[in-house]
């Protein structure tokens, strides 16, 4: 099922990238097939078609479909070679996924026009990163060592 999924959505994003910028279809398919053997390749596959959909100017829709089928692809070209048994596509990866896509596109859309916004936005993403993080990760109780010696 991994690899039926690695494929699909390799094949997705080569059409993606194919229908944005017709030449630059076969060095993505190059890439997306040789990506399922070496996976530095597969990140080159989807570094192409970030650079596609910068440079063509498309919408913010296409870019997010874009980026969530390359999210799928290197989920899935990552665990090709995994043992049996590692699912990449897990309902926690697929929400995640797809919320951070929805999350992106509908703050792309809006059009508020902050000039300070760009200065702020990565200290803000670390601090709600921590807060959340903070939240979920579960903490452990040190014991304290108990000394041997009388």
């Amino acid at each position: 099922m991994t690899r039926f999924l690695a494929i699909l959505s390799g094949l997705l994003l080569v059409t993606a990238v194919t229908l944005t910028e017709p030449l630059a279809g076969v060095p993505a398919l190059v890439l997306v097939a040789l990506g399922l053997w070496w996976r530095p390749v597969a990140v080159c596959a989807v570094l192409l078609a970030v650079g596609v959909f910068a440079f063509a100017g498309s919408g913010v829709l296409a870019a997010a479909a874009a980026g969530l089928v390359a999210t799928t692809y290197l989920l899935n070209a990552a665990t090709v070679t995994a043992p049996y048994g590692v699912v990449p596509t897990t309902v926690p990866s697929v929400v995640g996924a797809v919320a951070f896509t929805v999350v992106a596109a509908g703050a792309a859309l809006i059009p508020i026009r902050l000039e300070w916004a760009p200065a702020v936005a990565p200290i803000l993403v670390v601090f709600l990163f921590t807060l959340i993080i903070q939240g979920v990760a579960v903490r452990r109780v040190r014991q304290p060592k108990r000394s041997t010696e009388f």
